[in-house]
């Protein structure tokens, strides 16, 4: 069975008149425009049995039969009387024995390319990224195959599936896709109409997720920033009225939290007008939602840190540390469906960091609580370069908190509260790896949700104020992720002489 596509959700009257259906909840425009009653819209998701048997038969009645192939034994001549010959001459070659009793097949069988990296790229790649709250959406039987929104999809799922096959020929021409996506994408932005459409906003995210695949280690994302930036200005020139439905919430939540983690990698604060339209888009998402809550304090976390670049400032500390506070209580509140088990130590596999291991519900959640001690590592590394004067060298301006007498004994609670969290975080990364793995008897290696490691276990390498156990099982990590996921990009930037990573 091949991917061909989810099912349209067009009403019937315009499946079967093959037109652009809008669905309108109280109707759509081309039944209005006809006068007639619209029939509503079908659920993608449920399930249909469609009888094959006579397309099928009519399909085999009409194609040419193989003509019958058949192969004789030829037998090795007898040595004539006398003769001398080598043993091996003697007997019938293996090869020639078998490709005498097996004729070649025909037709031999074929995969075809477009269907088998859509397949992957749906029901594999995305696994656990935002992408596949709505992307499969856009992949409709009824899509224009040749509109800027299919060929930005085909051609990042064409990337995908290179990496998985390790195929330079499909990433190349998964680079000529992308040429041809980026002019249509283009000539949509250009037209104010065409701009404000959703598929125009998924052609944007997705081609950001083309250069998060080719991206080459030791280069800058500059590529990845720009398509982030042009999400920022869709989502600016669209506004909240135009995020009602649910499909465009997922999208807008997504642009927005890339908005945001661009933000923080270049050290640079969230713009103050997209933090305003930030705040009117998030009235439209359940409040209770986990990520909903964690939105406010991932920007305060580009504030923070973006101050601390432009000009260190002891006094960054206390809102470095009300901020970890913060996430600590939303890590403490956090839905059941976010738990997690931690195994005992006699359940947990060999090769599991210190022994430990935990066990989430679903790659999604680990990857959602990395993305929470992600965000407490950069904390707790700053609250240490305070205390340890590294930030900033003029610690007589520190203000001290209430209760605070002594401005050493101040700085010796900060180092302790930054060494005995760091641990603890550190910990908890590394213990959801085994969350990522597929086991076999061949071994393990990781899934394609792994990708998400590559972020934290970079981070935790890189820190020194990390365990060294824990930054070597970081390093010996990052190598099988790059050598599983074909990622050449998670591979630690030191391994390049000349080249530093900025991001």
């Amino acid at each position: 069975m091949v991917f061909s596509g989810l099912p349209s959700t067009a009403c019937l009257s315009c499946r079967q008149r093959r037109l652009r259906c809008d669905r309108v909840p109280t109707g759509c425009s081309p039944c209005k425009r006809k006068g007639i009653e619209c029939s509503g819209y079908r659920d993608p998701c449920a399930l249909r049995v469609r009888d094959e048997t006579s397309r099928t038969t009519r399909k085999f009645a009409k194609a040419p039969k193989a003509p019958t192939r058949r192969k004789t034994l030829h037998r090795v001549p007898e040595p004539e009387a006398g003769a001398k010959h080598p043993v091996e001459h003697l007997i019938w070659p293996f090869s020639q024995l078998v490709s005498s009793l097996m004729g070649d097949p025909s037709y031999p069988l074929r995969q075809n390319l477009q269907e088998a990296s859509m397949a992957y790229f749906l029901t594999s790649y995305i696994t656990a990224t935002p992408f596949q709250r709505y992307v499969p959406s856009f992949c409709l039987a009824d899509a224009d195959p040749e509109d800027a929104c299919s060929i930005t999809i085909s051609a990042t799922a064409l990337a995908a599936y290179s990496r998985r096959v390790r195929s330079a020929e499909y990433l190349e021409c998964a680079r000529q896709k992308y040429a041809v996506a980026l002019t249509r994408v283009n000539e949509l932005l250009s037209n104010p109409e065409a701009a404000v459409l959703d598929r125009t906003l998924v052609s944007v995210l997705v081609l950001g997720l083309f250069e998060a695949i080719v991206f080459e280690a030791g280069k800058s994302p500059t590529s990845w920033t720009t398509h982030t930036v042009g999400a920022m200005q869709l989502l600016r020139l669209r506004g909240p009225q135009q995020f009602k439905c649910p499909l465009s919430r997922k999208m807008v939540a997504h642009a927005s939290n890339n908005i945001k983690t661009s933000c923080i990698q270049r050290s640079i604060p969230v713009p103050d007008d997209f933090v305003a339209l930030d705040k009117q888009l998030t009235l439209l998402h359940d409040p209770n939602d986990p990520s909903v809550k964690l939105a406010p304090m991932v920007q305060q976390l580009a504030s923070i840190k973006a101050r601390a670049m432009a000009g260190p400032d002891c006094n960054l500390v206390h809102e470095a540390l009300e901020l970890d506070r913060r996430i600590v209580a939303f890590s403490n509140e956090c839905p059941a469906w976010m738990s997690y088990a931690v195994e005992p130590s006699s359940h947990a596999p060999g090769w599991a960091y210190g022994g430990v291991c935990h066990r989430y519900p679903s790659a999604y959640v680990a990857k959602l609580w990395n993305t929470v001690r992600l965000l407490r590592i950069f904390l707790v590394v700053l609250i240490r370069q305070v205390a340890s004067g590294q930030l900033d060298p003029d610690l007589a301006r520190l203000r001290l908190p209430d209760g605070e007498a002594s401005l050493a004994d101040y700085l010796s609670g900060l180092q302790q509260y930054a060494r005995e969290n760091i641990k603890t975080i550190t910990t908890g990364v590394l213990a959801s790896i085994p969350s990522f793995m597929e086991v076999d008897d061949f071994g393990r290696r990781f899934a394609p949700s792994g990708r998400s490691l590559a972020w934290p276990l970079s981070i935790i390498e890189n820190t020194d104020m990390c365990a060294e156990a824990a930054r070597e099982h970081a390093y010996e990590n990052l190598e099988m992720l790059a050598g599983d996921l074909n990622m050449p990009q998670a591979v630690h930037p030191s391994r390049f002489p000349g080249i530093r990573e900025d991001w």
